[in-house]
Parts: C-alpha cells; structure tokens; sequence
C-alpha cells in the first residue's frame, strides 16, 4: 500500500499552522497557495512545508517532520544464569530509557528522529553513547513540533 502524501505550513510570522483544508501547494515553487488562488505565504521566507511521515503513534496522531517525539530506547541487553540449575535468573539492559528528538525524512534511510535527548543521560556511559539518530516506528508518542515546544528538546 502507497503512503498517503500530505502536508501541514507553518506561518512564521503569525507562529501558527495553517488550515491544511484552505491551501494547496504550487508545484512549480513550493508556495503556499490559498485555495481561492492567490499566494498565502512563500516558502522557506514565511512558511515552513512539513510532510506527514507514513506513520502515525500509538494513539493514531499522524507523525510529522519537524514534530518532537519520544520512545522507548533500550541497547546492552544481558541475561544472568544460575550456574548450578541453569535457570536465567535476570534480564537487564545496560540502558533502557525514554528519548526524545526531532522527527526527520531522510530519503536515504528512512524516518528518524534526531537532536536526541533523554530524560535519563546517565545510563549512556561507557560503550553506550546517545545515539546521533535513531529509527522511528509506530511505538513513539508526538509530544509536541519544533515551533511550538522547543523547550522539550533542552534536556
């Protein structure tokens, strides 16, 4: 199945998207257009074009570039055995936080996030750094956009 293509704007000047059911957008530019015809807003001056992902979290808000969101990130799972019984005593992962960034497409490789941050930096030590991206999939939570929270991402 194709994903569907959308797209959000956001105005830079008056900080606030725009209705996504009054614009289309000029495929020979990229501008803003109301749907009545004249140019609301020129891109990359005063609006901001962001594309849908393909995919939506896991309470179905639809993920777009440029928004912030969190997931679970674990990495150095381990298992303990009881020598004498051979029974696992314990699983661990060296880290197993939650981590947060910006979402980005990258035609190469697929929907990341990046400007990674964690609510728990002191479990990345050692072999574990906080990764420069990392993949995003439906298990993520949108917890806010660039333009609108930025403060999410100062941790």
């Amino acid at each position: 199945m194709a994903r569907e293509i959308k797209f959000r704007a956001w105005n830079k000047n008056l900080e606030e998207y725009v209705n996504s059911e009054k614009f289309v957008i000029d495929p020979t530019n990229g501008d803003v257009i109301d749907v009545g015809g004249y140019e609301l807003l020129e891109v990359n001056n005063e609006a901001v074009l962001e594309q849908y992902t393909g995919i939506d979290d896991r309470v179905d808000n639809s993920v777009y570039e440029n928004d912030i969101v969190e997931i679970e990130y674990t990495a150095g799972h381990h298992e303990k055995w009881d020598m004498d019984t051979l029974a696992r005593i314990e699983d661990y992962d060296d880290v197993d936080t939650i981590v947060r960034g910006v979402v980005h497409i990258w035609p190469s490789t697929g929907v990341i996030i990046n400007h990674i941050s964690s609510e728990n930096p002191e479990q990345f030590v050692g072999d574990y750094r906080i990764p420069q991206y990392l993949h995003i999939y439906k298990d993520c939570a949108v917890i806010g956009n660039i333009h609108k929270n930025p403060e999410l991402l100062e941790e």
